[in-house]
């Protein structure tokens, strides 16, 4: 989404978690499906976790749900890194609205829940955008 925003090459995007517990493990196979389905290819992803050494690296940082947020805020060591953590689909004005900020964890659930999240983060990836966009002309 970000290369056809015409984005691509002035952000660099990296995903990991907050926990250890799939580290190095590719996604879900069901999340692979679903995104190919979409147009996009997840299958070279693996789980990672967040190294907050690198907060000051970052501009952005996205959480998914609550819990997610909690742990960042708990890791971030200044104002200045808490002011960089957002909720993802708080970039989603229809979630926004609805005060539905998570994106839950399909994992145990059923194939309309990864289509859920799917379609949840593709709404908050063109908010994102957005702000992305707007963030670069101001520093522009």
């Amino acid at each position: 989404m970000l290369e056809d925003a015409g984005l691509g090459d002035r952000v660099d995007v990296v995903s990991s978690g907050t926990g250890d517990w799939h580290v190095g493990d590719p996604a879900d196979p069901r999340t692979v499906e679903v995104l190919e389905k979409h147009g996009f290819d997840g299958s070279a992803h693996r789980a990672s976790q967040f190294d907050d050494s690198k907060f000051d690296d970052y501009d952005l940082i996205l959480a998914a749900d609550f819990g997610h947020e909690r742990r960042l805020n708990r890791l971030a060591r200044t104002d200045e890194q808490r002011d960089k953590i957002r909720m993802a689909r708080s970039f989603d004005d229809e979630a926004l609205s609805a005060g539905d900020l998570e994106i839950p964890d399909p994992y145990l659930g059923e194939w309309q829940d990864f289509e859920t999240v799917v379609e949840q983060v593709l709404a908050a990836n063109r908010g994102i955008i957005d702000h992305i966009r707007s963030e670069l002309d101001l520093n522009s």
